[in-house]
């Protein structure tokens, strides 16, 4: 009760001493909010966007301590305090004036007392979207639009050199197994698949146009993955809890990838993420396993 108490009163007087330096914000749901004009100790919960954030130099805090996991982000969150999963207390003690959390959070009403909030749905943005995004919300756009420009014209120049090299009209197929569970990836959904599909113009299998484009994501049996294999199969490493035993039966013995020695595996921890660092990294890698 004490805590809820603070909580409370944590976050009305924050609105109310920054009152004058507020702005509108229209959140993905339509709902209007009171945002700061010029944020000043952001927290970022959302896990997606650590690298978003640092990139645009914006004045970031606190951060989910996942990040951590990825060989390239951890690098950059000296000076981030790493927050535990749900540690409201924590985040209440960096003195935020605007949290930035997924929409699906459960923690959202208790980010909300402490601070502003912007619940963002993933699904509904485009990587390069979201990043311009975050450039207009803490006053950073031309930053924004200059690495996303840069990002577009390197991309062009290495679908080229993929296209030399494999040709047009390939598919590919990103999958990847955590605990016991198997899924297979849309365009938009990281694990490198914002690259292989938007940027470097590698085709969606049928299945995964029809089944899996509009969500994002498919679980699916062992026994499925034929329908959902492309000329190419990117393969995560999954989680602690991966047995990838799949890749042990006839059905993905006999993948035309698998006999063709076309499949690329990537580190998930590190192919989780669509931030301007995370792709670069992954850029490097995806392009010259096509080009080898």
């Amino acid at each position: 009760m004490v805590l809820v108490l603070v909580i409370a009163a944590c976050g009305s007087g924050e609105a109310t001493e920054n009152e004058a330096d507020m702005r509108e914000y229209t959140t993905d749901a339509g709902e209007t909010i009171e945002i700061p004009e010029d944020p000043e100790r952001i927290v970022v919960m959302a896990t997606s966007y650590f690298g978003n954030f640092k990139q645009l130099e914006a004045n970031m805090v606190g951060a989910h301590t996942i990040v951590t996991e990825s060989e390239v982000l951890e690098p950059l969150t000296e000076g981030v305090e790493m927050i535990e999963e749900g540690n409201i207390e924590q985040i209440m003690n960096l003195d935020p004036d605007l949290i930035i959390a997924f929409s699906t959070d459960e923690h959202l009403d208790k980010y909300e007392a402490v601070a502003p909030t912007i619940p963002v749905q993933y699904e509904n943005w485009n990587y390069l979207d979201i990043h311009e995004e975050f450039g207009e919300i803490t006053g950073n756009a031309e930053a924004a639009t200059a690495w996303v420009n840069e990002w577009e014209s390197a991309l062009a120049e290495d679908k080229a050199a993929v296209e030399d090299e494999i040709g047009t009209d390939v598919t590919a197929s990103v999958v990847e197994q955590y605990a016991k569970d198997i899924y297979v990836y849309g365009t938009n959904w990281g694990r490198g698949t914002e690259i292989v599909y938007q940027g470097l113009g590698l085709d969606v299998p049928e299945a995964i146009e029809e089944d899996v484009v509009e969500t994002g994501w498919k679980n699916i049996s062992a026994e499925e993955i034929d329908q959902y294999a492309g000329d190419f199969m990117f393969v995560g490493t999954g989680d602690s809890g991966a047995d990838n035993a799949y890749r042990e039966t006839s059905v993905w013995e006999n993948l035309d990838a698998v006999k063709n020695g076309r499949v690329i595996e990537f580190d998930s921890p590190t192919f989780y993420y669509n931030d301007p660092y995370s792709l670069e990294h992954q850029k490097e890698i995806i392009v010259d396993a096509l080009t080898e």
